[in-house]
């Protein structure tokens, strides 16, 4: 019997349901029970504070508002013909950004001072002329209308005897009013701060945003999130948040309105300039100039120019260009939707060499169109910025392939694009977090970043929106105040949750419960799991099948093209949260729980056998059928290897060597060929080049990202209005991590107190090189073909242990450490091993 893990989930989502505020752990049934740790900093009191902000309108309307064009051409172009509606703009203005200042004087010696600010819906923070900290786009998008975050600075070093404070601010989602509708912002930009002086000799004092604070607009003349902004550097204030600035030209500032009443720290690590991005080309276009980065990415363009007074350089940012290279192609970037290009519009001062880059917007882009130099610029004048949260890279991996290395590196270029205070669906079209996207992608996100605190965070969102969205008109499920919406945040939520797209509801604790090993977690969300798992089981399943959802998203070819039902896909996701709860329930000692959630699950295996599983041909059916029902343990006892052998020849017979999977059936698609002993299609997927393979994306039409869906594209003529740099795509790469490097979570000794070592030596490489950073410390799988044998060095980290799994090997012909084991699952200790296996199985 090869070794597979039985009941075992390997599905990783989202994250946990608490946050950890300075350092403390706290469950968070309600966020608002917050509580900061006294000895690490001094609480945060806000009665004194007043919301403020300024809604005075000094902008020309030439910058001010963007046009908005609502229908594009369609995939066809070259035999559209638009109509007068068609071509129809609307014109559309921003809320204004603006400049808040103060200036005080201390007169003590200082003990400690820290700055809690939020400002809605982004904010930059200045004291004394200089910018506090490197965080950009703060703070986190969540649903502004159940809470806000603010983030704190330690400013005890920055503070003199005069002071000025001061606050840029922009609209980022929060009073995001152009993309889809304006109905979506959530107000005019505002910012409420406090200021925590201790003085040595035990006395307080704050500084508060009040009606003492003065305003004015800023030279950012237009910034939208989506859309992109426009500076105008003529409106410059030179140190204007200097306390030798004189502010007497400016006016009170304004209170405003509180967004929520329900202000939590921000825990999640900040959004950061990540790494240099530098372009590897220049040519002229249509209209300026075309400039390639070479690679996929999110962020923003600084640029350098010296130009006359009033002269204005625009760029324009796209993923891909029109076949004739002169213009860039918007169509990926959701133009259809959004109804704009993405567009930075810098207007020069005319004093000199210029630098500027963008505050409050960011792109997806590898193409830059740049309209109006008054010459050739070069490329030293161009550097595009990775802005994303700053997780920790705890993930590596590389191989003999280059091809497989380049599947390994886009993934994770997907991935690190879409990490911006939650994991998008795509930085560019929605920007929000669908939950089966993440779902689909957070085991390959987890093996390769630290995102403890963002799935803490998704989950957070999801509970905070509980019963917010009408149910999909698609569905015959009804409206029920316990379902999350299919988005946890972001565009308003898009309806309640689809049954596939909530299991993320179940998921989220399990995740970090398997990864992290706190019952916190899992105590803290109990309520809304088991509030989920109540809704499907009164008013969705019907006995034991659950027929709705989204299904097996975007296979090759668009949705068209999904040949497994959404009640194949729906009903296992059910299954794995029956089984999770069950799990959960005995961590928490809910013993009667986990019983009912047991006996469920036994059900509803039985039904989706009854209803999906062939016994004749012993199949479900689907590439996706077969490889999720083995992947969710839903195979019959001692049939799993005809189901695996009839998934390989539904690969290389019935689609003539080629996968079919939507997002779900590709994210196990590859470790399930491996386990059960058909590494040989894995290694001609991953080999192909024509379509539809992952080879088509990289090889054959230069993808540095994958896209939304797999199209056989028409490298001529082609017009693409789906996205291409879509996460839920790099689901699969976590085959990386725990199939070639066999590195897998234990669920009996979460945190990886305990994992399972189980690689697959891939016909065809000759060496692979894994690292994983578990809680315990560094974990290293690394192994090379040399004659006969394969040697296999790991490495176990203190404090935890490896359980090896070799099922595909002799026991005689396995030694460790120089010593015949005599078995192919054995315990490994902590600390560096080598491991000799003869080839001959």
């Amino acid at each position: 019997m090869r070794f597979i893990k039985k009941n075992s989930i390997l599905l990783i989502v989202l994250g946990a349901i608490y946050f950890f505020l300075s350092g403390c752990q706290q469950s968070n049934k309600k966020d608002s029970e917050i509580a900061l740790s006294e000895d690490i900093s001094p609480s945060i009191q806000w009665d004194n504070a007043k919301w403020i902000g300024y809604t005075k309108d000094n902008r020309p309307e030439k910058w001010a508002a963007r046009d908005l064009v609502r229908n594009q051409p369609p995939m066809n172009i070259n035999t559209w013909e638009p109509t007068e509606e068609d071509l129809k703009v609307t014109r559309r203005k921003t809320h204004p950004s603006m400049l808040l200042r103060k200036s005080f004087s201390i007169s003590k010696d200082i003990a400690s001072a820290q700055i809690a600010v939020c400002g809605l819906g982004l904010y930059e923070l200045y004291l004394n002329g200089q910018k506090v900290g490197d965080h950009v786009l703060d703070p986190a998008q969540t649903s502004y209308d159940k809470r806000a975050f603010y983030v704190l600075h330690d400013v005890t070093e920055l503070l003199n005897e005069n002071n000025s404070l001061g606050v840029i601010l922009g609209n980022g989602f929060y009073g995001q009013n152009m993309a889809f509708s304006p109905g979506l912002s959530y107000g005019k930009p505002r910012a409420m701060l406090v200021v925590n002086i201790v003085y040595k000799d035990g006395t307080k004092e704050q500084i508060v945003t009040d009606e003492s604070w003065k305003a004015n607009n800023s030279p950012i003349l237009f910034d939208n999130i989506y859309l992109g902004e426009t500076y105008d550097a003529r409106q410059e204030l030179s140190d204007w948040s200097s306390f030798s600035f004189d502010d007497t030209s400016w006016e009170t500032a304004e209170l405003l309105e509180a967004p929520t009443n329900n202000l939590l720290e921000q825990e999640l690590e900040p959004m950061r300039k990540i790494r240099p991005v530098h372009p590897i080309a220049l040519w002229p276009a249509e209209n300026g100039w075309i400039l390639d980065m070479g690679q996929n990415m999110t962020g923003w363009l600084a640029i350098s120019v010296k130009e006359k007074e009033g002269t204005v350089v625009k760029m324009r940012f796209a993923e891909h260009l029109m076949p004739n290279k002169q213009n860039i192609d918007p169509a990926s970037t959701g133009i259809h939707v959004t109804g704009n290009t993405q567009t930075d519009v810098y207007i020069c001062k005319g004093d000199g060499v210029e630098t500027w880059e963008p505050r409050f917007t960011y792109h997806a882009f590898r193409y830059v169109q740049i309209e109006g130099l008054s010459k050739e610029p070069d490329l030293s004048q161009f550097t595009g910025w990775l802005v994303r949260t700053d997780a920790e890279r705890i993930g590596t991996f590389k191989c003999s392939d280059p091809l497989i290395n380049k599947f390994y590196e886009v993934s994770m270029w997907t991935i690190e694009d879409n990490i911006q205070g939650l994991l998008s669906d795509c930085p560019h079209r929605e920007r929000c977090a669908w939950m089966g996207d993440a779902y689909v992608v957070a085991e390959a996100a987890s093996f390769n970043f630290d995102l403890k605190r963002l799935w803490q965070k998704t989950s957070s969102d999801m509970e905070t929106v509980l019963g917010v969205s009408k149910a999909h008109f698609k569905d015959p499920f009804p409206y029920d105040a316990r379902t999350p919406s299919n988005i946890s945040v972001g565009k308003r939520l898009c309806l309640q949750a689809r049954p596939d797209w909530g299991a993320a509801t179940i998921m989220v604790p399990w995740f970090s419960y398997v990864y992290y090993g706190d019952t916190a977690i899992i105590e803290g969300a109990w309520d809304m799991m088991e509030g989920w798992m109540d809704y499907l089981d009164e008013k969705v399943q019907v006995d034991g099948i659950i027929n709705g959802g989204f299904g097996d998203w975007c296979p090759p070819g668009g949705n068209p093209e999904m040949d497994t039902p959404p009640a194949l896909t729906s009903t296992a996701l059910y299954y794995q949260s029956l089984v999770a709860m069950e799990k959960m329930a005995l961590v928490l000692n809910k013993k009667e729980a986990a019983s009912n959630y047991a006996d469920k699950a036994k059900l509803v295996k039985e039904a989706f056998n009854q209803n999906f599983f062939n016994a004749k041909t012993k199949s479900y059916g689907s590439q996706t059928g077969n490889a999720f029902a083995l992947y969710s343990g839903l195979v019959p006892e001692g049939l799993e290897e005809m189901v695996a052998d009839d998934l390989a020849n539904l690969i290389m017979k019935a689609k003539k060597g080629h996968y079919s999977t939507g997002i779900f059936g590709h994210r196990p698609l590859y470790t399930v060929l491996n386990d059960y002993g058909h590494e040989a299609v894995t290694k001609h997927l991953w080999s192909i080049t024509d379509y539809p393979s992952l080879g088509f994306m990289t090889e054959e039409h230069d993808l540095t990202v994958w896209p939304e869906h797999l199209a056989n594209w028409d490298k001529k003529k082609r017009y693409y209005r789906n996205s291409f740099n879509h996460p839920m795509q790099s689901g699969f790469a976590a085959s990386f991590h725990e199939s070639l490097g066999g590195i897998r979570p234990n669920e009996d000794y979460p945190g990886f107190k305990k994992f399972y070592l189980q690689p697959t030596f891939l016909e065809g490489l000759n060496w692979v090189e894994v690292t994983h950073k578990s809680p315990q410390g560094i974990i290293e799988s690394s192994w090379k073909k040399e004659g006969e044998e394969t040697i296999w060095t790991i490495t176990v980290p203190e404090n935890s242990e490896g359980i090896v799994q070799l099922p595909h090997y002799q026991k005689q012909k396995i030694t460790l450490n120089n010593t015949s084991v005599h078995a192919n699952v054995f315990n490994v200790s902590s600390g560096k091993h080598i491991i000799r296996i003869s080839n001959s199985k």
